[in-house]
């Protein structure tokens, strides 16, 4: 019985321990699944970290990227102020200072700038100011500009506000340092005239672009009076009154030129044994200009005048719109007309045709070092002007230009020297009676003239007489 009794609780002891056992076994596996897991959740938090520290390192070097970047950009705006204090000859801070756009402005500010920019390109960027119907670039050291940039349509001459009465010539070019400006005293018993790059002529629309073609600095060079009055006003109104009537409109770019070998000193015996070794120069080229005025302003010993023509659009009253579109399809395949001319800064004959100055474009590139329409192709945006048609670098004749030579006139004298330099004309009725007008017209203001001398002589002797007489 006992023995019963041992066996049972021998077996029940095994029943429980084997129960115990599986439970711990079980509990074992639940704990080495939390462990597994718990494992794998630390592996996906040290992934996160190494994330994060890689995003706080790409962070970090985008901070030092930016910050190097902004004191890239802070260095380039210098740069660029820099050089438009360097361009422009006034500093970016002044330009706060100045009054109105009656003094033109640093920037572009209309779209003939933006267009002769962008669709152009300029001749180049030294001290260039903006005004309302050109474009100038300066030149300190010569007191004229390097360029002048104008475009005229026939629109600009549709209606006249402008009267160059209202204007005189005046250095109020506030861009530039008073120690670099003319003045008109410069000119005085110079022999040579005031010589409009842009003309005033071209701008009857508007009274301040008028008075604005009367800055020295900016578009006067000093010119031979009787080029000034002849042959250069005539390729003015062949611009103005012929050209703008042929196409859509017309560039002009117009200036002086100095860098043109005009001595030359051949080298005698004693130059020619103290020449240096290996040297097989046998004469010296200098280019030679004169400056006047107590400012020594150059005058150049050419002008020269570049103009860019633009074929009209297709017709815009054509009904047709498929002939409208092939017109224009053509019209936009059309390239430009390009004439340039390089003329003498001295009287030009009588018989001289504006084809006897045209020269290749490159050849005043050359000489002036500047570089035109840079935003055309040569090859396949620009044709020639004259060899295109003929006609259209024909001037207007001497003859019609006596009746602006006749204005011209200030005095018998004028009038006796323009009938004696120009009786190889035949002069019409028309230009007879125009010229008798001018004579009588002069003759009358010499006559008031007279009296007010008469006058004011009188006055000093009545003055004398009184003045004895309280003695």
């Amino acid at each position: 019985m006992r023995n019963k009794i041992i066996i049972g609780l021998l077996g029940l002891s095994t029943i429980t321990a084997g129960v115990l056992n599986y439970e711990l076994r079980e509990k074992v596996k639940l704990l080495k699944v939390e462990i597994s897991e718990k494992n794998n959740e630390n592996k996906q938090i040290e992934i996160k970290h190494q994330d994060l520290g890689k995003e706080l390192s790409r962070v970090k070097n985008d901070k030092v990227s930016i910050e190097n970047k902004t004191k890239d950009i802070e260095r380039t705006n210098q740069y660029l102020i820099e050089l438009f204090n360097g361009f422009n000859g006034i500093t970016y801070e002044q330009l706060n200072l100045i009054p109105s756009n009656i003094h033109g402005s640093a920037f572009p500010h209309n779209q003939l700038h933006y267009e002769l920019i962008g669709g152009l390109g300029l001749p180049s960027s030294q001290n260039l100011w903006f005004y309302e119907s050109y474009i100038s670039s300066l030149n300190f050291e010569r007191k004229v500009p390097n360029w002048v940039c104008q475009r005229i349509g026939i629109q600009d001459f549709k209606e006249k506000i402008a009267d160059r009465k209202h204007c005189n010539f005046n250095n109020n070019t506030i861009q530039v340092p008073n120690h670099f400006k003319q003045e008109n005293k410069d000119y005085w018993g110079s022999g040579w005239s005031k010589g409009h790059m842009v003309p005033a002529g071209d701008n009857i629309k508007s009274q301040e672009s008028m008075c604005q073609t009367f800055l020295l600095n900016s578009n006067i060079v000093p010119q031979d009076l009787n080029n000034n009055q002849n042959f250069w006003y005539r390729l003015e109104s062949f611009c103005k009154n012929q050209l703008i009537n042929r196409f859509k409109s017309v560039t002009i770019i117009s200036g002086p030129v100095y860098h043109h070998p005009n001595l030359i000193e051949q080298l005698d015996e004693d130059q020619l044994k103290s020449r240096p070794k290996y040297s097989k120069q046998t004469q010296k080229k200098f280019v030679k200009y004169e400056v006047i005025g107590d400012r020594n302003i150059a005058v150049p010993n050419y002008l020269f005048k570049i103009i860019l023509v633009e074929p009209k659009d297709a017709n815009d009253d054509d009904d047709d719109k498929s002939n409208k579109q092939q017109q224009q399809q053509q019209q936009q395949q059309q390239p430009y007309l390009v004439g340039s001319f390089l003329i003498p800064n001295e009287p030009i004959s009588s018989d001289a045709v504006l084809t006897d100055y045209e020269v290749p474009l490159h050849e005043i590139e050359v000489k002036t070092g500047l570089q035109f329409f840079k935003k055309l192709n040569p090859q396949t945006d620009i044709q020639s002007l004259c060899d295109s048609n003929p006609i259209n670098c024909i001037m207007i004749t001497e003859k019609e230009l006596l009746p602006r030579l006749i204005g011209f006139c200030r005095s018998t004298r004028d009038i006796n020297d323009l009938k004696n330099e120009y009786k190889h004309i035949n002069w019409d009725d028309n230009l007879t009676n125009l010229l008798n007008s001018k004579s009588l017209e002069i003759n009358q203001i010499e006559d008031l003239k007279n009296q007010e001398r008469i006058l004011k002589n009188q006055e000093k002797l009545l003055k004398k007489q009184e003045e004895q007489s309280k003695k």
